[in-house]
């Protein structure tokens, strides 16, 4: 079968938000550290040249407003259990905002004096100190534009001499390039955790029954049975008289509706088709064409190498995520009288050079089974050869 990976939903969903902080609470404590020196280093900077600012209230403005914004803002995070919302994140935005106008508006065209921005930088740390805090690309996007306003600034100035350049690509650099290192660490270390997190999920489905109820459904199926018996109880113990009211009747038969969709479902949804649709990473990727449910005749060696070897394709490339597509045989393996039997399985994958696939994929490829590789413009295609136990041989795994 086709798996329709747009509507199934998805077990993990739920939990992106809390998966994808995980982890980072000792990871934001450094890059909160790294913030504080970037900056002290413009404090001192400030303080060194404090007698040649010529506009020098609004340096201390600039100084005021930052010092007064990010420790408010500091209290109500920690008041918060270290959980910068929305509305706190833009008062900060807008907090730093003034910070920077202040600050660039007391230098501008002080380049010739060697005077240069010293709170703006000190934002540039703050920034960084934020990136645990929110979304790594919103944290970006404020950067590039803090970064945008120093240029502007820079480029504006009458320059009396080439040698002012340097200073200000050293300011420019020390505001925003931490800040854009600490958004790529935080980003990469979040995608891992949560592809590791996913990975741990999906693998259960390598023991679960051939033919069987999903994560999700099984928890949709439990409230179900629950609701069926506490209907069983209160008729027997007569709190719900016969004949059941309208109301009640018709609810027990959506129950029993229910529940035989249940059971026709999960006697044609294999494991494989779950763990595909439950998973955050891999159902966006991979199509699963098996109209016969032969997924379901691989052993447990075989699904840990088919799994292992399609998050390994998943994260080839992780610029772009690839296209890959199971296609198990159209045809119902025939009833034989022999132990073992073989059906070819091939997954066509697009995006993907063959080149650019980790070793562990062939591993995971060969451990199900033998298989011939194929190299094409925009991908590669894979023919594996399973050999499995003969549906006739085998104990019935249905449940």
């Amino acid at each position: 079968m086709s798996v329709p990976l747009d509507t199934n939903p998805r077990a993990g969903r739920r939990t992106e938000r809390v998966r994808s902080n995980l982890g980072t609470s000792q990871l934001g404590s450094g890059l909160a550290v790294a913030g504080a020196f970037i900056v002290a280093n413009g404090l001192w900077r400030f303080l060194t040249h404090i007698g040649d600012y010529p506009r020098l209230p609004l340096n201390v403005a600039a100084w005021a407003v930052f010092a007064v914004s990010v420790a408010l803002i500091a209290w109500l995070v920690r008041r918060r259990g270290y959980l910068l919302d929305l509305p706190v994140f833009i008062l900060l935005l807008a907090a730093l905002g003034a910070t920077v106008a202040l600050d660039l508006t007391a230098i501008w065209g002080l380049s010739g004096a060697r005077l240069y921005p010293s709170a703006s930088v000190a934002v540039g740390g703050a920034l960084l100190a934020a990136v645990t805090l929110r979304p790594a690309r919103e944290v970006a996007v404020v950067t590039a534009l803090l970064g945008l306003a120093l240029v502007a600034v820079f480029l504006s100035e009458q320059r009396s001499s080439p040698a002012t350049i340097a200073p200000q690509l050293l300011t420019l650099t020390l505001t925003v390039g931490p800040a854009f290192v600490g958004c790529a660490v935080v980003a990469s270390y979040r995608r891992m955790v949560r592809m590791a997190l996913d990975r741990v999920l999906i693998q259960s489905t390598v023991a679960a029954p051939a033919f069987g109820v999903s994560m999700l459904e099984t928890e949709e199926l439990a409230a179900l049975d629950r609701e069926v018996e506490e209907l069983f109880a209160d008729v027997s113990s007569g709190r719900e008289p016969l004949p059941l009211t309208p109301a009640r009747a018709s609810r027990a038969q959506e129950l029993a509706t229910e529940l035989r969709q249940h059971l026709v479902q999960n006697r044609s949804t294999s494991w494989l088709v779950h763990a595909i649709a439950e998973s955050e990473f891999l159902g966006d990727s991979i199509d699963v064409v098996d109209p016969h449910g032969l997924a379901a005749t691989l052993d447990q060696r075989q699904r840990d190498g088919l799994l292992s070897a399609l998050w390994l394709l998943i994260s080839a490339n992780p610029r772009q995520v690839p296209s890959v597509e199971l296609r198990f045989p159209a045809l119902p393996l025939p009833p034989v009288d022999t132990p073992m039997q073989r059906f070819p399985l091939v997954i066509v994958v697009e995006g993907v050079r063959r080149t650019a696939v980790e070793p562990g994929t062939w591993l995971g490829f060969s451990r199900v089974g033998s298989y011939v590789d194929a190299a094409r413009p925009l991908g590669i295609t894979v023919e594996i050869e399973c050999t499995v136990e003969s549906p006739a041989a085998r104990t019935p795994s249905r449940h």
